[in-house]
């Protein structure tokens, strides 16, 4: 069987990956990104990177490739979450960028990958995990081969497709999931901005501008729950949403949208990094939405893992791993702490609204 040797093998094209193998062609670390030729068909939503995560990508020189990407810049946002008044959240005092960015994800991904050299990518139609040789074997088109490498990395997001084969398992922290469809772009008066989040009892709900002609609205609620239930069928949008102050007016009636149901909940990997592995963005830690934390953690963990990864194969040491680990951990301890608070407040405020 031919063996194929680099010092680091990631597995998985999605931001995370693809801001990892920049990063590590920028230091000069040799490494191959495994990708399935088959890739499942998305839907486009409206992704804003919040102006908190541009000085990050401005410091990994991925600003240019991040504000080529954009669909538009966006000033702030509103909400009704806990309140029956509308939150404005302004980002122009916000510094030193006071703005976001509406990302185009596809786009963005192809971007990512043209910075590439073409060779580090490789194309399979499947891979598979050989525990008693620590190395991946690649069933391509032409051949089958085996990667070795000093380094593994997940960037599958919430598949964890390399940690499920390592055996190693997740803590979720909700069941929450999301519901998402494209609708025609309807203006309020009242909304300036181009994203609105409202809570209503059950569930949450964002709508946010793709173009000038779509805006796509995602709702929010726990598994199993009867609102979670209703939310797949689109047609009975108009009676879930019939109590809510703004979120019904985005709805376009005469629209017989298709719904996409995806994972939206809160997961932390019970590993982050072991001895020769590591795991980025939405395999090594998931977050709720509502935190707009997905693609600056996406980029986040891709350059802490790029620094991990360069001291831990110039040291010969798994420390920098471990080091990367208890980084994210305390990260995701945050995260709990003040979500917990937000849910909090919205769980007073819709009782109070349904018991009066």
């Amino acid at each position: 069987m031919a063996s194929i040797h680099s010092d680091v093998i990631i597995v998985g094209r999605g931001i995370a990956g693809l801001c990892l193998s920049v990063l590590l062609q920028r230091k000069g670390i040799e490494h191959f990104l495994v990708v399935r030729e088959m890739q499942q068909k998305v839907m486009a939503l409206a992704e804003t990177l919040p102006p908190s995560a541009l000085a990050m990508i401005q410091q990994l020189g991925l600003r240019e490739v991040f504000e080529s990407s954009a669909l538009e810049k966006t000033f702030g946002y509103h909400s009704l979450w806990g309140s029956s008044q509308i939150q404005d959240i302004n980002f122009y005092f916000q510094h030193p960028y006071n703005y976001g960015l509406k990302l185009d994800k596809q786009l963005l991904l192809g971007k990512l990958e043209g910075c590439l050299d073409s060779h580090r990518t490789v194309q399979c139609k499947d891979w598979y995990w050989k525990e008693e040789d620590r190395c991946i074997r690649v069933n391509s088109a032409e051949k089958v081969f085996d990667l070795r490498g000093r380094v593994f990395v997940d960037a599958t997001g919430r598949k964890q497709a390399l940690l499920r084969k390592l055996g190693i398992g997740s803590t979720v922290h909700d069941q929450q999931i999301a519901f998402s469809c494209h609708l025609p772009r309807i203006r309020h008066p009242k909304i300036k901005h181009g994203v609105f989040t409202e809570a209503f009892k059950g569930g949450w709900g964002i709508v946010s501008s793709l173009d000038q002609r779509t805006n796509v609205m995602t709702l929010y609620a726990e598994k199993g729950s009867p609102q979670s239930l209703k939310m797949r069928e689109f047609h009975l949008w108009p009676t879930l949403l019939s109590s809510t102050q703004i979120l019904q007016a985005f709805l376009a009636a005469e629209v017989g949208s298709s719904v996409l149901v995806s994972a939206a909940n809160s997961i932390c990997s019970n590993e982050i990094a072991g001895s020769d592995w590591l795991a980025l963005g939405d395999a090594a830690i998931a977050f709720d939405p509502l935190s707009s934390h997905g693609i600056a953690n996406a980029v986040y963990t891709a350059w802490q893992g790029a620094e991990a990864i360069e001291e831990c194969l110039g040291s010969d040491s798994d420390l920098a791993l471990g080091v990367y680990s208890e980084k994210l951990r305390k990260i995701f301890g945050t995260y709990l702490a003040t979500r917990q608070r937000f849910y909090n407040i919205y769980s007073s405020y819709t009782s109070t609204q349904h018991s009066m």
